[in-house]
């Protein structure tokens, strides 16, 4: 029999033996091959999950590299976020006018920097001709011009200043001129001016004087600078009529200075060195703590010691001051006093700085005249008082017969041993 080759043999697909509702159909003979069931689709069987591995045991160097890492991370976020704070949002694109004046600044800026430049190099090339010049005969000094004071003349200038042969205006040593000239103590201060080419100019500023300073000893007299240096001597003279103090007075108002008078005989003054002596450093100590005011009242102070110094006012009130202490308590006593009795005092004591321990001697009379400054030795009728409260009752006696003879206990109180040694 031969073998149909026109039909191609379909290719069959093996169905699961184990699918389950599958069933094996009967071949019919003869018949058409009905169609094949589709296989049932699989049911997809869960594959179990492996079991999760154990996790390693993280070693301390894993873990400190692990820290730093995340450390560096916060560190660099913190950063972006303090730059983003800090610079807030970008700035908007600059606009022409921006540039225009930008590039001005700019252009200023450059321009100051040659300016400069410029400076700069004029300056170098002005110290170096200064270098060359200084010792050449260009600028040597020809002359010296010097401008004689009052206590201070030309040839004494000119005695003590001596220019170096050869010296120009731009190398003189000038301080060894200044030096030469304070040897006069009444040189305070030296100035210099050059007049190119050939000329120096010298001016000289006066010491002022302070005080004049009459010691006890004689008739001679010093004057004392403001800077507490010792000047020169002086002689003053004395007549019938005028003692030593009096005219020692007269030539300290007419100098505008201060009189210090009874200065012991133990001071030594050298012109030029500073006065160092302890009554004068007393008077000094109440010269700086008297209010402006006081002290312009006063014209002169006696100073035998320094416990033992004392003023005499414009008024011609004397006051007995003591030692250089308590001496705001002391002004402000003087000032009570005097303010009380306008007029009518002659001496006070505040010596023991109390209201209990002053005394002062007044006048009774309508007839008062301001006094010169200097204690006059005349004998007048007063009324001495202890304490403000019996000074008071004595100054406002009137002198009436009857009340006096009642009041005499009072009126007549003597005064301190001291106080009645320092009015004589």
């Amino acid at each position: 029999m031969a073998k149909d080759t026109s039909r191609r043999p379909t290719k069959r697909q093996k169905t699961p033996v184990n699918a389950p509702g599958t069933q094996k159909a009967p071949a019919a003979s003869g018949s058409p091959k009905p169609s094949r069931p589709r296989p049932a689709a699989k049911l997809a069987t869960p594959k179990p999950k492996p079991a999760a591995k154990p996790k390693k045991a993280t070693a301390p160097k894993a873990k400190a590299a692990v820290a730093s890492k995340a450390a560096s991370s916060a560190r660099a976020i913190a950063g972006k976020a303090g730059v983003r704070s800090l610079v807030g949002k970008p700035s908007a694109p600059s606009t022409p006018k921006e540039r225009r004046e930008r590039h001005q600044r700019g252009q200023t800026l450059r321009l100051l920097a040659m300016i400069g430049a410029g400076l700069l190099a004029l300056l170098l090339v002005a110290a170096l001709a200064l270098f060359a010049l200084r010792d050449s005969s260009v600028f040597s000094i020809d002359s010296v011009e010097v401008a004689p004071t009052e206590h201070v003349s030309e040839e004494d200038i000119r005695n003590l200043v001596k220019v170096p042969q050869g010296s120009t205006l731009l190398n003189v040593d000038t301080a060894s001129i200044e030096a030469a000239l304070k040897k006069d103590p009444w040189v305070a201060a030296v100035d210099f001016e050059r007049a190119f080419p050939h000329t120096l100019k010298i001016s000289i500023q006066e010491q002022a004087i302070d005080a004049l300073v009459v010691m006890s000893s004689g008739s001679i007299a010093w004057y004392l600078g403001d800077a507490g240096t010792w000047i020169q001597p002086t002689s003053v003279t004395s007549s019938e009529d005028k003692s030593i103090n009096d005219a020692a007075l007269e030539r300290a108002i007419a100098e505008g200075c201060l009189l210090i008078t009874d200065v012991p005989a133990t001071v030594s003054p050298v012109a030029g060195s500073v006065a160092t002596d302890a009554a004068l450093i007393a008077v000094q100590e109440f010269r700086e703590a008297f209010s402006d005011d006081f002290a312009s009242q006063i014209v002169s102070y006696s100073a035998p010691s320094e416990d033992n110094v004392s003023c005499t006012l414009a008024s011609g009130v004397e006051v007995l001051l003591g030692s250089p202490t308590d001496i705001a308590t002391k002004q402000s006593l003087i000032e009570k006093i005097v303010s009380q009795y306008p007029g009518s005092l002659l001496f006070i004591n505040v010596r023991v700085p109390t209201e209990k321990g002053v005394s002062f001697r007044g006048i009774d009379s309508e007839n008062v005249q301001e006094g010169s400054g200097v204690v006059s030795s005349g004998e007048d009728q007063g009324l001495d008082g202890e304490g403000l409260d019996t000074g008071q009752q004595g100054l406002e006696e009137t002198g009436d017969a009857a009340q006096g003879e009642q009041d005499q206990g009072e009126q007549d109180m003597p005064a301190q041993g001291e106080d009645e040694g320092s009015q004589e």
